[in-house]
Parts: structure tokens; sequence; C-alpha cells
């Protein structure tokens, strides 16, 4: 089953990334179609409470994340190449969103969702055009650590920030210091305690939830081991969770609404602050997208770094999550399909007056775990959530903004993982400092000069780690040809000759360094005559560092020493003949260490 399953998800490759129909399509198998519909029904369910509680998130209305799951799964199904992978509103994506239009726009007016749908807009169009170009390397710019310090750093300001509609308070709370602020404000004292001011329905039903979905999980995965379910089931009950939990909110508050409590109990639940009416209106879409275009030159250009990072982040995250499922089922991840399909999601989000989205890791799971085979799921994803609209929208106006609250902040808990800054930090402290400098920077500066300042210390410790090269003297394995750095082995030398590997590609940030290294041995050893010097880990030697290679020659042979080349790579060597410089080592470049032991004995 597992190999079928296997055959049935690996796409044939295709020329140009934007060729049509899909490889999926012409690939499709009919065997696949019962997983399809399963998966796309399941991840249906999901999205309307997720779709729901990103928005708030985001700022914008509720029914702008339901608008932003329709349009987007069926662009990624047009040129998407992960059969696994679930696009719609995330967590992270919507507060970029947040921090990016606040200081623009008041949250929830028209001018705010005007600016979401740009920015869902140009997000589209920069992805579609890197995938025209090509550019899916791209998805290699940022480093591991940067992209998880990031997300842990996110995840926690989403934690903190749902604070606020768990308690009741008024919602605004978009960094760190912000954060802070409100907690100051709602935090008194009274006879030396510190009294917090809770608006008391919204708190029962917050923390209820809260505690709901902490639980609910872990006694369903207990209730299903002992009925013998399968893990897939298990996976999805655990996923569906959170909308069981809305609905026993939503009847909670509906209760709380209407019951005659008495005075004690009555200002012990107070009242509960809902959703209230959502109402899905095309023609609101087409409105807000036309007062996007109507928005100043201003606007746009303080949009323009948003839309990059919301871009990359989009990207990055995605094929992450894409490439996890890949692994597992054998696909192949055309990451420049990729650009072009999340592209057109994003797209299609700004068409309906969503926000920007992204591949979802939960969704993703889901929907693999739930048995989707092909982008087709999300197809009929689309389809069964715009019948679940219209059947089910007047009752999501009785969902507790608390309740929401307390999904996001689920959510975010899954989203903070220390486990690869405690790994890093045994393994590399750069990339450590890589992930922490990332974090801090997007907690306490935004996420602009958060994620610029971990790309600078990733690219500050690749140049310092390059600009410190490994050099090792070698000596010879006695009996053999391998010849073996002098500090670990035991090995065979010859007098008055120095051999040493350079680990190292060469170039002006790291030759000075070299040459310094070298001098170093040759005095420590002393009456060296003859200097061999390795390059068989030298890829690529610039300019700067065949120059001062060439004084070096010139000085040693000034001293009487003699300077040797070995193990010389081809690309290397091309270079060399084409300056003519293999000319002046002639006789002195050998094919390996073991020619010039050899030659030189």
């Amino acid at each position: 089953m597992t190999d079928m399953r296997r055959a049935g998800r690996r796409a044939p490759s295709s020329g140009a990334p934007w060729s049509f129909p899909p490889p999926w399509v012409r690939s499709w198998q009919r065997e696949g179609l019962a997983g399809d519909v399963s998966a796309g029904l399941v991840v249906a369910i999901m999205l309307v409470p997720q779709s729901l509680a990103y928005a708030l998130l985001a700022g914008l209305p509720p029914q702008v994340g339901l608008m932003a799951s329709l349009l987007p799964v069926l662009g990624y199904a047009a040129f998407g190449s992960s059969g696994a992978l679930s696009v719609g509103p995330a967590a992270i994506t919507s507060l970029m969103v947040a921090q990016a239009l606040t200081p623009l726009a008041a949250p929830g007016s028209a001018a705010y969702g005007a600016l979401a749908a740009l920015l869902a807009l140009g997000s589209g169009l920069l992805l579609m055009l890197m995938g025209r170009l090509r550019l899916g390397f791209l998805s290699q710019l940022l480093s591991r650590p940067v992209v998880q310090g990031f997300t842990v750093a996110s995840a926690l300001l989403i934690m903190a920030g749902q604070v606020a509609p768990l308690l009741g308070w008024q919602p605004g709370a978009r960094g760190a210091l912000d954060t802070l602020r409100v907690w100051r404000d709602h935090l008194s004292w009274q006879d030396g305690w510190p009294h917090l001011q809770l608006q008391s329905g919204d708190a029962v039903i917050g923390v209820g939830a809260l505690v709901l979905l902490w639980v609910g999980p872990k006694w369903l995965t207990w209730l299903a081991r002992v009925l013998g379910w399968r893990d897939s089931v298990i996976q999805i009950a655990g996923r569906l969770w959170p909308l069981a939990v809305l609905v026993l909110t939503s009847v909670g508050a509906f209760w709380l609404k209407g019951a005659d409590l008495g005075p004690s109990l009555g200002h012990f639940f107070g009242p509960v602050a809902l959703v209230g009416a959502v109402s899905v209106q095309l023609d609101g879409a087409t409105q807000s997208l036309a007062l996007a275009w109507q928005q100043p030159w201003a606007a746009w250009s303080d949009l323009l770094m948003p839309v990059l990072l919301i871009s990359l982040l989009t990207f990055v995250s995605s094929m992450s999550v894409a490439q996890t499922f890949a692994l597992q089922h054998g696909e192949r991840i055309d990451a420049d399909r990729e650009l072009l399909g999340l592209g057109l999601a994003n797209v299609g989000s700004a068409v309906l007056g969503g926000l920007a989205v992204s591949g979802g890791l939960s969704r993703s799971v889901v929907n693999d775990a739930a048995g989707a085979r092909t982008p087709l799921a999300g197809v009929i994803t689309a389809v069964i959530l715009a019948a679940l609209l219209f059947a089910c929208l007047p009752w999501l106006a009785y969902l507790p903004k608390a309740a929401l609250a307390a999904l996001i902040i689920m959510a975010g808990v899954g989203l903070v993982q220390f486990a690869p800054l405690r790994d890093a930090w045994r393994y590399d402290r750069a990339d450590a400092w890589a992930f922490i400098s990332t974090a801090l920077g997007v907690m306490l500066m935004g996420f602009e000069a958060g994620i610029l300042l971990g790309i600078a210390w990733s690219l500050g410790a690749m140049i310092w780690r390059h600009s410190q090269p490994h050099m090792a003297e070698v000596g010879r394995l006695p009996g053999t040809e391998h010849f073996r750095n002098v500090q670990r082995y035991e090995v065979e030398q010859l007098d008055s000759i120095l051999m040493v590997r350079v680990d190292e590609s060469l170039d002006f940030t790291n030759i000075q360094r070299v040459e310094l290294r070298l001098c170093e041995l040759i005095h420590a050893r002393g009456h060296i005559e003859r200097i061999v010097l390795l390059l068989s880990a030298v890829n690529h030697i610039d300019h700067s560092a065949m120059q001062t290679l060439l004084e070096l020659d010139a000085a040693l042979a000034d001293q009487g020493k003699t300077l040797y080349l070995a193990e010389v790579k081809g690309p290397v060597m091309d270079r060399l003949q084409s300056c003519r410089i293999d000319k002046r080592f002639e006789g002195r470049i050998f094919m390996s260490a073991q020619h010039a032991w050899d030659a030189l004995v």
C-alpha cells in the first residue's frame, strides 16, 4: 500500500515551471480519489475555525479569513507540486500582516482591509515573478537557525498578544513592549497584592477553552489507544478537536447570554464578547480590492519591505513543509512551481479581499494523514468549504472571541521549539547566535529588523569561517599512499620537505591567513627547502589569492626554497592554464601527494 501510494505521488519531471496542466494532473490515478476526497472534507472542516482566528489575529474581520481560504487552494493546485501541502491563512503570516499594517491604518477599517488585500496581491505577484525567473534556489537564502529563531519569536509574540482577548481586554498589542504596556495597564496593587483586572465572562470562556484544547488531544489519544484506532485516525481526531471546543464554547456563551444566573453568578460570569454577524459578500471583496488600487503611492512604498519579507518567509516555510512530506512519500518538489503556486494562491486571496496566505504545517499534517495524494484534495477542500459557509455562516456569529484567542495560543505553543537552539549551541555557536539574534530582533525591533539581523549574523559567521581556513601539515601513513594530519596520526615525514593541505577555497578573505600560517609552519620545522601545497579541497582560487601565491613563490625562491602544487582540481587548473601560470610552475605540479613524495624523496 505504501509503495503504491509513493508511486502515485511521484510526478513526472516537466520542462518549464509554468507548463500547464501541472504534472500531477497528467499522472493522476483514480485510486487516489478516495484519499483526496476524505482529505478535502477534513481540511475544509478544520479551516473554518482557523480562518476566523487568523483573520482576527491579523486585525481583519473574521470573514476575510474565510475568503482567504477559497481561491488560494485552487491557485496552488494549478502549479503546486506537493500532494500534502495545504495553503491558507497562517498564524505567523497573519501576525506579520498586523505588524505591517497597524502603523498605516486602523485595524478593522476599510483602508486596513484594502491594504491587506494589496499586501497579498503584491506578495503573490512577486512570488510569481520569482517563479517565472526560476529563482527557486532563493529558498536557501535564509539559514535554518534564522528561520527557527524567527518562528519561535513570532509564536511567542502571537501567544502574548492573544492574552488580551483571552481575558477580555482590548486587543492592540503587536509587539513585546506593547504587550507589557497592556499588562501594566490592567495590573493594580491592592493591600500589597497584585490585582489583575479581568472581564470575567471572557476569562471563564477563554481559560476554559484553553484547558480543553490542552487536555483534549491527550484524552483522545488515550481513548483511541483503548479502542484500537489507527494512528492516522487519532491524528485527525486530535486536529479536529479545536472545532469541537469552539462548538462547546459557543453553546456555553449562548446559554450564558440568555440564562438568568442571579446577581452573584451573573457578576462572576459577566458578558462574553462574540464574533458577531459574519457576512460573505463578493461585492465587498471587489470594493476592497478596488480601494486598494486607489491607495496613495506612500502606502505602496510602505508595503515594499513587508511584501518582500512575507514573500520570502512564505516561500521558505512552505518549502520546508513540502520537503518534509516529500521525503516521506518519495515526491519531487519543484521549487519554481512552488513559487508560481504560492504566488497564484496569494493573488486569489487578494481577488476576494483576503490576506496573505502560505502553506500551514498543521493543516498539511491533517491533509496528509487524511489520505491526500495530489493537490486535487485542495480543490475538493475549496468546494466543501464554500458549501459549509452557506450552511453554517449564521452560527459563526456566536463564536466567542476568547475561545478563538485560546485556539491561536495553542497554535503558537506548537511553534515554540527550543530543541533546535540547544542542538545548534552544541554543534556551532555561530548558528546558535543567529537563532538568538533573530528571535530577539523580532521581539524587540520588529520582523524586518529581526530577519535582517539574523541574515547579517549568518553571513558574518560564514565570512568569518571562510576567512579562517583549516590547514594541516600532513605526512604519509606507513606502508600506504594515504596522507593525514601529523597532529592526529603517526606518519612518516621527509627531511627538508613540508607538505601542507589547505581545506578551503582561496580568495581575498583568507589568502593572507593561509600565507601567514604557511610561513609559521616553515619556521617551526626549520631547514625546509621544499614546500608542497596540497589543493585537493580547493575548488576555486580568485585573482587576489593567485597573485598572493605568485608573490609567495617569488619570496620563497629568494630564500632558496621551492614551492610545489599537488592535487590541483580541473577547474582550478583550467584557470592556471588560461593565464599561462602553469608554465611558471612547470615541473612543480603533481597529480597527487604520493607523486610528489616519490619525486622529491
